[in-house]
């Protein structure tokens, strides 16, 4: 087995990474104590705007001037940064993916077939010989991971990688890419906004905030164990409530969230302890006696938005909103209107807890 197929191999790490941009009261600094890249596997950087997430992938790829380098290492191979805005250089296609090799060394045949294989991976083949400055957005895309993968990265950074395309757009260039990753061990970190798209793709996450990693970790870990309420939005655990613990029966505690009701956890909580809950929209059921969790009360539907696959509905429970996912096109995403009273239930083991500040 090649050093590149290791199961598990961290092909770049960040230990007590440190930069700083910009003077007085435009200054920022991004620390990052421990943050390892493995082969084969996705890191998606999630976090507000100005946290830093485009910062670090900067100074990941050695392009960050005020980074101390030496808090990161890697193996032998290279590392490929891929810009949220793509450029085309003068020429076609397939001279674009050529430039990318100028500097390698090596046979004009592997030259040529490392080419056409880098364009055939991201289905534009087809545009080789098309000037690269009248591709579209989406193409120009294909044609950076194209120019990307070519080079046979040990690591792919991906700054927005999904950015200005369409729903279509972003399903068949997420497999493509999900494809390329699985055949070339690749260790991918990716910057993205879309948290849908980053959490079909991801392996691991992690958090920025202020310009400091405050979470990462497998991706389930993370989704539905967040260390505090500012991860737990950001990661989409969206229906957050403060409450108090007022009993505790047959392995449940029951957290009021206000006066006359209550969510159950299965975590073992001190009666009367102040906590947050935090309970995923997909996790939150509309209940209609199938015994998809606990009955926890009433609320009215306030509104639906679906962008074809889902629905999210938005829920007032006296003055709390919460939010959960249906369908789209089918049962109640179809019969319910804004105004409509609903039952709602959640399973215990699926309500995460918070300390109180």
């Amino acid at each position: 087995m090649s050093p590149r197929a290791t199961p598990d191999r961290i092909a770049l790490s960040a230990d007590g990474l440190f930069c700083r941009l910009g003077f007085g009261a435009d200054r920022f600094e991004l620390r990052v104590d421990a943050l390892d890249l493995h082969a084969g596997e996705v890191l998606v950087i999630l976090g507000p705007n100005g946290a830093g997430k485009s910062t670090l992938l900067r100074a990941l790829a050695g392009l960050e001037r005020s980074a101390n380098q030496r808090a990161i290492r890697g193996g032998p191979g290279p590392v490929t940064l891929v810009f949220q805005r793509p450029a085309a250089l003068s020429g076609s296609a397939e001279f674009n993916v050529r430039a990318a090799l100028l500097s390698q060394k090596m046979r004009e045949e592997t030259r040529r077939e490392r080419i056409a294989h880098a364009l055939a991976r991201f289905d534009i083949a087809h545009l080789a010989r098309h000037d690269a400055r009248t591709l579209s957005g989406g193409e120009l895309r294909r044609l950076a991971l194209a120019r990307a993968f070519v080079l046979e990265p040990e690591v792919l950074l991906l700054d927005e990688p999904f950015d200005d395309l369409d729903a279509e757009g972003q399903r068949s260039l997420s497999l493509d890419l999900q494809q390329a990753i699985a055949d070339t061990n690749v260790a991918v970190a990716m910057v993205t906004h879309d948290l849908r798209r980053a959490l079909l793709l991801a392996d691991r996450i992690a958090v920025l905030a202020r310009g400091e990693l405050v979470q990462h970790g497998r991706r389930d870990d993370v989704l539905l164990r967040p260390d505090s309420t500012e991860v737990a939005r950001t990661v989409g655990m969206i229906n957050l409530a403060k409450g108090r613990v007022r009993r505790r029966e047959e392995g449940v505690s029951w957290v009021e969230i206000d006066e006359g009701f209550e969510v159950p956890t299965a975590k073992d909580l001190e009666i009367d302890r102040k906590i947050w809950i935090g309970i995923r929209p997909e996790h939150l059921k509309l209940d209609v006696g199938r015994g998809d969790g606990q009955p926890i009360g009433k609320a009215i539907v306030l509104s639906l938005v679906s962008d074809g696959l889902a629905t999210v509905v938005t829920l007032r429970v006296r003055e709390h909103l919460f939010t959960t996912h249906l369908l789209s096109g089918r049962g109640l995403a179809r019969r319910l209107q804004p105004g409509d009273p609903v039952s709602l239930a959640v399973r215990p083991d699926q309500v995460h807890t918070l300390p109180c500040d």
